[in-house]
C-alpha cells in the first residue's frame, strides 16, 4: 500500500517540500525568471497588452461562467437520461469545495491578503521601490504576490477535467495549456514570481488528493466484501 497523509502519497509531500526549500534557500531563481521578462528602462513588457488583459481577464470570466456550467449540467443530468457523460451531485460538490478552499480560502484568503510579499514589478530591482523577499518568508509590505491567484483559478480547470473527462486527452492537453499560459503572462507582466506560481499549483494539487481521498475513499463494507 502506497504511503499517505491525509490521502496525499507522500512522494507529493516531499516533492512540495523540496521545491520550496529550493526556492526559500535560493530565491536568486526568483529574480533570475522575473528578470527575464524586464526589460531596463521599459519595465515588463507584456503589462498592458491585449494578449495580457484578455488572459487575465478570462480567468474571472471562466469561473464564473464555467461553474454555472457545471451546476447547469448536474440540473440536466438529474433529469435527462441520454447525456453521454453523467455528472453526479458528489463530483460537483468536490470541484465546488475544492475551488472555495483552494484559490478561494487559502490562496487568496489567507496567504495573498496576510503574507505581505511585495509583486516583482513594485520591486526596487525592477525600477520599483520595495524590497525582495523570498518565498514563504511573511513581508510587512502589504504584497499580493504569494501565492498566485490567477494560477490557483487556472489548475482547478486542469482537475475538472481529470475529474469527469479524464480520457479526453485533448482536452486536457487544453486545460493545462491554458494554465501554463495564464501563470506564463502572469510572471511576464511582473505580477507573481516562479515560486508563487509553483506554490499555487502544489496547493491545488495537494487539496484535490486530500479531497478525493475523503470524497471517493472506499467504504469499510467495499473494503470487506
Amino acid at each position: 500500500m502506497k504511503r499517505r497523509f491525509l490521502w496525499v502519497p507522500f512522494w507529493v509531500w516531499i516533492a512540495f517540500a523540496l521545491v520550496s526549500a529550493l526556492l526559500v534557500f535560493y530565491p536568486e531563481i526568483d529574480l533570475m525568471t522575473s528578470r527575464f521578462f524586464y526589460t531596463p528602462g521599459v519595465g515588463f513588457e507584456a503589462k498592458g497588452t491585449w494578449v495580457e488583459r484578455l488572459i487575465y481577464r478570462s480567468v474571472g470570466f471562466l469561473l464564473v461562467v464555467g461553474n454555472i456550467g457545471l451546476i447547469a449540467w448536474w440540473l440536466s443530468a438529474r433529469f435527462a437520461s441520454r447525456l453521454r457523460i453523467r455528472f453526479t451531485a458528489k463530483e460537483l460538490a468536490f470541484l465546488l469545495l475544492l475551488l472555495a478552499l483552494g484559490p478561494g480560502l487559502i490562496v487568496n484568503g489567507l496567504l495573498k491578503e496576510n503574507w505581505g510579499r511585495a509583486r516583482p514589478i513594485k520591486l526596487a530591482q525592477f525600477g520599483g521601490s520595495d524590497r525582495f523577499t523570498a518565498a514563504f518568508v511573511l513581508s510587512d509590505q502589504e504584497g499580493k504576490s504569494f501565492s498566485s491567484g490567477h494560477t490557483a483559478a487556472s489548475a482547478y480547470w486542469i482537475i475538472v477535467v481529470l475529474l469527469i473527462a479524464p480520457r479526453r486527452i485533448w482536452l486536457l492537453g487544453v486545460a493545462i495549456a491554458y494554465s501554463l499560459a495564464v501563470s506564463w503572462m502572469r510572471m511576464a507582466a511582473g505580477g507573481h514570481f516562479l515560486s508563487d506560481v509553483v506554490t499555487s499549483y502544489f496547493i491545488v494539487a495537494i487539496l484535490a488528493l486530500a479531497l478525493y481521498g475523503l470524497f471517493y475513499r472506499p467504504s469499510k463494507e467495499s473494503k470487506v466484501s
